[in-house]
């Protein structure tokens, strides 16, 4: 059984830095922390992964995620989650074929290339790749990517966590497939710092949130 957290981890603020599809899981489950310990705040920031290394080297925020895992001696870095890639398409629509792609389009966002790459390259062997696809649409608001693909204007590839905290989900349809493609999250602190109790406790909340 896990040590009981002291009285001072219910007490203070609780900063994360993290990729917009995690952070919309993670919030939430934050906010729930709060309110079960009103003595805590929560101060969360969507970044990409050099701004999340970069504020958490300079003490901005004490916890940090990426997808990448930085090579820096200034921060301990461990494994935090792991996070498949989905193929999402309009409810009713096929992706069997690249040619389904193809009369699709694609809709991207910043890391849409990258994602799509690596899953369309395994699901479609010798396919000419993302970019002879035509493109639908670009936002880069995590949490309206799949709006166009809910309204027939495209399909996408997005991370799992995303795509659960979409408000519409009978308007799109994840495609099955082999294999599976997954993003590592890595958790980032500084190496030099012990974590307060409360930061502590937030991950063990956080752990049992996405296992």
């Amino acid at each position: 059984m896990a040590a009981p957290f002291p009285a001072d981890s219910e007490q203070g603020e609780i900063s994360l830095i993290s990729p917009g599809s995690i952070g919309l899981a993670l919030y939430p489950r934050l906010l729930d922390l709060q309110k079960a310990h009103p003595g805590l705040s929560t101060r969360h920031r969507f970044a990409p992964t050099d701004k999340v290394v970069d504020a958490v080297l300079t003490n901005r925020f004490e916890l940090g995620l990426v997808t990448v895992r930085p090579d820096d001696p200034r921060l301990a870095v461990r494994q935090f989650a792991r996070e498949p890639l989905e193929l999402v398409v309009p409810a009713g629509e096929q992706a069997a074929r690249w040619s389904d792609l193809e009369w699709l389009g694609f809709i991207d966002h910043p890391d849409g290339q990258a994602m799509a790459s690596r899953l369309l390259r395994e699901r479609y062997p010798g396919c000419p790749g993302v970019r002879s696809l035509p493109c639908r649409g670009f936002t880069n608001q995590i949490g309206l990517i799949l709006e166009p693909v809910a309204r027939g204007l495209g399909f996408t590839v997005i991370p799992r966590y995303a795509r659960e905290t979409f408000p519409n989900p009978t308007a799109i349809r994840v495609v099955e497939g082999m294999p599976a493609i997954w993003d590592t999250l890595w958790l980032l602190t500084r190496a030099e710092w012990p974590l307060s109790s409360r930061a502590r406790r937030a991950l063990e909340w956080l752990e049992a949130a996405v296992r």
